[in-house]
């Protein structure tokens, strides 16, 4: 899901936002599907959001 979603972003992607995407990338695969899937929250607002854009990206639904 990740290799997707930055294969497709990473060229719009800013400093700031790819600094983002590597916190994404070094948090637990369990806890990333938990929130792309169930719609849990990371407790990061950054993170939260890009989870939202991902969900987007892949035609999952919004989390609840």
């Amino acid at each position: 899901m990740l290799g997707g979603y930055t294969k497709q972003a990473i060229d719009s992607m800013n400093g700031d936002e790819i600094a983002v995407l590597e916190r994404l990338i070094e948090t637990a695969d369990p806890q990333i599907e938990l929130c792309l899937y169930e719609g849990y929250s990371l407790d990061d607002a950054e993170l939260d959001a890009l989870m939202v854009r991902m969900r987007s990206f892949h035609g999952l639904p919004k989390a609840s």
